[in-house]
């Protein structure tokens, strides 16, 4: 007889139906329960291929139980067929009424690309300027639920830094808890993969493709689970080259008209490497260490062409722009927990203290070279940007959960968050005889610190076997500094705010639930809006901070509808006070556009969903379709441009077909209407994607082959209004090229079971739990 490794053993007590103990034997065959009671007991051992053993007669003593062995030998079962597939996919989307569940690692599209290609597919997101907007409202971007607190560059950077090849699956929340940040309506979670599977495995991935410039990725993953200790690590490379080519055409005070088209290349190489380490302390509490580091580069080398001119007639002046240089970011992350039950009513309390820090150095030379064509006269001048920047958080949460009987439950917990940014950008000009000397007027050295301590409480109440309700209460006291060094100017803010939240689910059937909710938000600004420095875009465009900015605070209502696990409706609003919005206005002097950031008195935001899930021709058609309208205003008495706005509608579809040979093909749509709101006016936008995949080497390895926008679609273009400023923009950033990519898995892939001992409440717990993460 030979050992029989990783067999299911579970054990039940006769006289209670709800104990049940379950483990798995180890690589010799053995198995061990230990502090079992006295009693009469029964045991169960299972394993594919196997007849499965019983054993209906076990006393158990005080004497003899923890040194009393119990052989068990399992016999073939020979009538099994030979070999039987199962073949369950999961979808790339799922869309509940509450959320949209992006399956990351089912998608072969994804394979391959990074984290802000993924968020790009999401029914009703919007990405702005560094930011993403879900259903109206400015979201939260977490990774592995913890807070990253950037937004602008930073956050584009960090995103197209990250490989999906280390994603899981990306969550989109639009009515988060009261556990959550108040900042922000909604909540982007992105988990990275972990381990599951018991013993020693990994994988090895590797893709190229090309559109008009080669792109590569590459990654190796290797994780041992056993016992008490699990861990997993791993490294992933990323290379992309795309071009951008850009046309703004701005008319000035019914007088000058500016024309300008650009053209750049991008490359980005980036490295990210991870550990997670997870050990259990007993059986109640365990401890666990997460490490990832990302190293970045990018590098830059583009061109624009500007002419100015009368409203009609030939242009009066050129002058071209020639930019090159580098970025280079390095962003540590260190995440520490400890988790453990406090006591047999399902008592949980869970310990966070994270770091992350994201780095960066910019070294950009810009060449001007004018021609005043009224006059013949040449000029050439040479500008660079030498800056240094740092970027820090560190944060500390305590949360708690509990189960009070069968219909109550608690959530609370408290929560310190420290950010600072510290951004020291030097600008110099090059004189005639080409040393670099100071620009004053735009090197300026600025600091930002944001300390934030909260705390919250949540609680569940089954009112019936159709109605619950949770009640939630987060506060949060913000003190932060503005500090500007060259000016030596010094900001500072300390406000304290509540933020109610209650919910309420109504199942009218098996098929039908209902949630009605109210949640009050924050919508912090990013950190570079309260530097009051130009910073130089293009020589007829900057950007200028805003020092006496202010957060906006909201009240939203939703109302969500689910029908038979494959309809979800939603319908949401949105009223703001202090609105953030991006105004425009023109330096009569030089003819310069200035972008900034206001508060606006107040906003309205409006926004409906429905997306559908079905699955056709028996099962080998899965297909996600949701459409979504939003619909934004402004109101300004100072500003009446700013009020225009139209409802803008999305549709977008996800189509997952299995062939025979397990052949897997995956085909995206996307299109949206024009949307007006604010300053902006969106033109129609539209792209499509497709790809397929094969399992070969013995279904040890997948083999992905994707295109994305085979008809080269996809393009950005809106309009922009504000007083004495008319801006028409086109953006079209590369889109169209294919990759291959295989995916190779080695190594045991059997998944290691929880031991767990189930309770007559385990079940109402496990619903109360799910209920209030929604």
């Amino acid at each position: 007889m030979q050992p029989l490794a990783y067999a299911t053993i579970v054990l039940k007590k006769s006289a209670d139906p709800a104990f049940v103990l379950s483990t798995i034997t180890d690589e010799k065959g053995a198995f061990r329960f230990e502090n079992v009671a006295a009693g009469n007991y029964m045991l169960t051992s299972m394993y594919l291929g196997y007849k499965n053993y019983s054993e209906t007669e076990i006393l158990v003593d005080n004497i003899s139980v923890n040194n009393k062995p119990l052989p068990v030998v399992m016999v073939p079962d020979k009538k099994l067929l030979n070999e039987v597939k199962i073949i369950g996919n999961k979808p790339f989307i799922e869309m509940y009424a509450d959320k949209v569940v992006l399956n990351v690692a089912e998608s072969p599209i994804a394979q391959g690309s990074d984290a802000s290609e993924v968020l790009s597919r999401a029914p009703g997101v919007v990405g702005q300027g560094g930011r993403y907007v879900v259903r109206g409202k400015t979201a939260l971007v977490l990774i592995d639920g913890k807070v990253t607190n950037l937004s602008g560059n930073d956050l584009t950077e960090l995103l197209a830094s990250l490989p999906s090849n280390t994603l899981d699956k990306v969550e989109v929340v639009a009515n988060p808890s009261a556990k959550y940040d108040a900042n922000g309506g909604a909540v982007i979670n992105i988990l990275t993969k972990k381990n599951s599977a018991f013993g020693t495995n990994g994988s090895v991935s590797a893709g190229v493709g090309a559109g008009r410039f080669a792109r590569y990725n590459g990654g190796l993953h290797l994780s041992h689970r056993r016992d008490k200790l699990n861990m997993f690590g791993g490294f992933d490379y990323l290379r992309t080259k795309q071009y951008r080519r850009q046309t703004s055409n701005r008319v000035l005070n019914q007088e000058t008209r500016i024309d300008e088209e650009s053209y750049d290349v991008t490359e980005r190489n980036s490295l990210t490497a991870r550990l997670n380490v997870e050990y259990d302390l007993t059986k109640r509490s365990s401890v666990g260490l997460q490490v990832r580091g990302i190293a970045s580069a990018r590098d830059r080398d583009g061109n624009t062409n500007s002419f100015v001119a009368g409203l009609t007639g030939p242009p009066s002046s050129t002058n071209l722009l020639q930019t090159d240089g580098a970025a280079r970011g390095l962003n540590p992350t260190v995440s520490l927990y400890y988790r453990t039950l406090l006591d047999s009513a399902g008592g949980e309390l869970k310990l966070n203290a994270d770091y992350l820090t994201f780095n960066k150095r910019f070294d950009e030379q810009y060449r001007n070279e004018g021609f005043d064509l009224l006059t013949g006269r040449a000029s050439a001048s040479t500008l660079r940007n030498n800056t240094p920047a740092r970027n820090s958080v560190a944060s500390f949460t305590a949360d708690y959960t509990r189960s009070f009987g069968k219909t109550t439950s608690l959530e609370a917990g408290l929560k310190s968050l420290r950010t600072v940014t510290d951004n020291d950008i030097r600008w110099e000009n090059q004189d005639e005889s080409g040393a670099w000397l100071n620009a004053p007027g735009r090197t300026n050295h600025f600091v930002y610190r944001e300390y934030i301590n909260a705390g919250y409480a949540s609680v569940r109440q089954t009112v019936s076997k159709q109605v619950g309700v949770q009640l939630g209460l987060r506060a949060e006291h913000t003190y932060s500094e503005g500090e500007s060094l060259t000016l030596n100017q010094l900001d500072k803010r300390d406000y304290f705010n509540l933020f109610p939240s209650a919910s309420l689910d109504y199942t009218h059937s098996e098929k039908q639930q209902w949630n009605f909710s109210y949640q009050r938000k924050i919508d912090r600004f990013r950190f570079d809006i309260v530097n009051p420095f130009l910073t130089y875009v293009s020589p007829y465009l900057f950007y200028q901070g805003n020092p006496n900015i202010r957060p906006s605070f909201s009240h939203n209502f939703s109302v969500s509808h689910s029908y038979n696990n494959a309809v979800a409706t939603s319908l949401t609003y949105g009223r703001h006070t202090n609105a953030l919005a991006e105004v425009f206005r023109r330096d009569p002097a030089t003819n310069v556009v200035i972008m900034s950031e206001e508060n606006l008195s107040r906003a309205t935001t409006a926004d409906a969903n429905v997306s559908v899930t079905k699955q056709l021709l028996g099962g080998l058609l899965t297909t996600v379709n949701n459409v979504g309208a939003t619909y934004v205003r402004f109101y300004s008495p100072s500003r009446p441009l700013l009020s225009q706005s139209s409802v803008g509608v999305m549709a977008s579809s996800n189509n997952t077909l299995n062939f025979p040979h397990d052949i897997r093909a995956e085909i995206t749509l996307f299109y949206r209407t024009p949307l007006t709101y604010g300053s902006y006016s969106f033109r129609a936008q539209y792209n499509g994607s497709i790809a397929v995949s094969k399992p070969v080497l013995k279904d040890k390895a997948t083999l992905t082959l994707s295109v994305f926008d085979p008809f080269n679609l996809l393009q950005v273009g809106y309009d922009t209004r504000a007083e004495e400023l008319r801006s028409y923009d086109f953006n079209k950033m590369e889109s169209r090229f294919v990759r291959l990519n295989l995916y190779y898995r080695f190594g045991n892939q059997k998944v290691k079971p929880v031991r767990t001992r189930r309770t007559s409440i385990e079940s109402e717990k496990m619903r109360m739990e799910s209920a209030a993460n929604q």
